[in-house]
């Protein structure tokens, strides 16, 4: 520990250097993150579709049933 006091001084500022590797190790976190969001976004987008597509198809079987069984004078 005395061996980093010395380096950073009494002031226990950070290097150029240091910063500088923080800074690259978010924007790699952050890449990685957004590649992992992006992917999660196509898969929802996928199922919104997938449910759509069933919803539209469910509805028209309901129309053409109801069709169907309006001769039936319910």
């Amino acid at each position: 520990m005395s061996r980093i006091c010395k380096r950073h001084g009494s002031k226990g500022a950070f290097t150029l250097v240091e910063l500088v590797l923080v800074v690259a190790i978010i924007l790699i976190l952050a890449g990685a993150l957004m590649l992992g969001v992006n992917d999660w976004i196509n898969l929802t987008n996928a199922a919104n579709d997938s449910v759509a597509s069933e919803s539209n198809s469910l509805s028209q079987r309901i129309q053409d049933d109801e069709a169907s069984l309006s001769s039936y004078n319910f």
